[in-house]
């Protein structure tokens, strides 16, 4: 499943992606509501924002990933929409693009202890404050891990897996860009997070067109700059 619109590729391996490393979630109260395409309905809130932060120290490709984006359904599938994704691997953003219809971006992830600090080259994207993994932790195994995508006028889905210990630690924000949507405060509702983390992505469905009226649209971005006022 590739997108024959995308500029000729890196290299990237084919589905499925194997990786192990540590995956960070929180989500946050928007000060506007986050909008969807026609053809996804949300889950939830519109105001709920999930950001999810993750290393893949090891497997198939080594990257880090940050993320921003809304829990949707189409039909019997529910998965996240992502607004925006990040990652420091030109073979992950290409592979994202081409085989699961998410458009990945390029960015530098500097990390120091308790935080990382992410900006491509219109500047700062964010910094982010990163939570040591909770004592107590639960073994989870094959559980979904679900996103869309689009591919032309084609809906896409990667129904990946994760497995490892999961836990309540959390990542928020010192520091959140204009282009991020405004948050309404920068304490996450709910955390979560899974070390010693495996993850498996296959290969992507077709869901159907999306309808002709339903054209992407990121949410509303408006943020009130890198240095926020909460």
């Amino acid at each position: 499943m590739t997108d024959p619109s995308d500029p000729p590729p890196l290299d990237y391996p084919p589905p499925p992606w194997r990786a192990r490393g540590e995956l960070w979630m929180s989500a946050f109260r928007t000060r506007e509501a986050l909008q969807l395409p026609a053809d996804l309905t949300p889950l939830g809130s519109r105001h709920t924002l999930i950001a999810v932060l993750v290393r893949y120290t090891e497997g198939t490709l080594r990257y880090d990933e940050f993320a921003v984006g809304s829990m949707a359904r189409r039909g019997r599938h529910m998965g996240m929409l992502c607004h925006r994704i990040w990652v420091d691997s030109a073979s992950s953003l290409h592979g994202g693009r081409q085989l699961w219809g998410i458009q990945k971006e390029l960015a530098n992830f500097s990390w120091s202890e308790g935080s990382v600090r992410i900006g491509d080259t219109t500047g700062p994207i964010a910094t982010l404050r990163v939570g040591s993994h909770s004592r107590r932790r639960i073994p989870i195994s094959r559980v979904p891990s679900v996103g869309f995508g689009r591919i032309d006028s084609e809906r896409t889905l990667l129904t990946g897996r994760i497995a490892g210990r999961l836990g309540t630690s959390r990542i928020s924000p010192r520091e959140w860009d204009a282009r991020l949507p405004g948050l309404a405060s920068p304490e996450p509702r709910y955390t979560l997070s899974v070390s010693r983390a495996r993850f498996v992505f296959p290969e992507g469905t077709l869901l159907g067109r999306v309808d002709a009226y339903a054209t992407e649209q990121s949410h509303p971005v408006g943020g009130s700059g890198y240095s926020p006022n909460w």
